[in-house]
């Protein structure tokens, strides 16, 4: 019975120390894996810089069921996180508004896409007696192109409320949009 102890003893300790010396290879095999695949918690527009323009600026058009307008949309987007400014004249209402700009794309992404939320005053009745609160979010996209950090085609789509009523949003880059304006005025 003691021989049977003694050689028990012995076939466990090898079977750790086998399971030990395996171990050792399979997390240093692990550790190799995770620091190879694994992404980095920063975006990597912050390793790599941003391939895409910093300036936006829009024609857009809303429309809804109480007002419809036109207006200018502003956005400064520097790396991932920048600002936005709007201003929309309509038939009923004043808007005025700005927030924050996300940059979705990767630096080697082929478009650049962002998302935008705002808040702001609507102007009942283009006076500033009546005044409520606005929000608005959408999405852009914009072409990689541009000059000294203005992009040259990008467009959006968005939801505006004033929380009387909801509005759609449509925006064409400056460039695009002068020149689709210039198209309709001689059609």
């Amino acid at each position: 019975m003691r021989r049977a102890l003694i050689y028990i003893a012995f076939i466990l300790s090898w079977l750790c120390a086998a399971a030990q010396s395996r171990d050792v290879v399979d997390t240093s095999a692990a550790t190799y894996d995770t620091v190879q695949y694994f992404a980095p918690k920063v975006n990597p527009i912050r390793y790599f810089g941003s391939p895409f323009c910093n300036h936006f600026a829009e024609i857009r058009l809303f429309t809804g069921l109480y007002d419809a307008g036109v207006g200018l949309d502003y956005t400064y987007l520097p790396e991932i996180w920048g600002f936005n400014l709007a201003g929309n004249v309509g038939y009923a209402n004043l808007w005025l508004s700005g927030g924050a700009a996300y940059r979705l794309s990767k630096p080697w992404s082929r478009y650049d896409w962002h998302l935008y939320a705002n808040a702001g005053v609507c102007c009942e009745d283009g006076s500033f007696r009546r005044v409520r609160p606005s929000l608005e979010a959408g999405i852009r996209w914009a072409s990689p192109e541009g000059m000294r950090g203005f992009c040259y085609s990008s467009g959006t789509l968005g939801v505006m409320t004033n929380f009387d009523g909801v509005y759609v949003t449509f925006g064409l880059g400056l460039s695009v949009g002068t020149l689709f304006s210039l198209i309709l005025l001689f059609l």
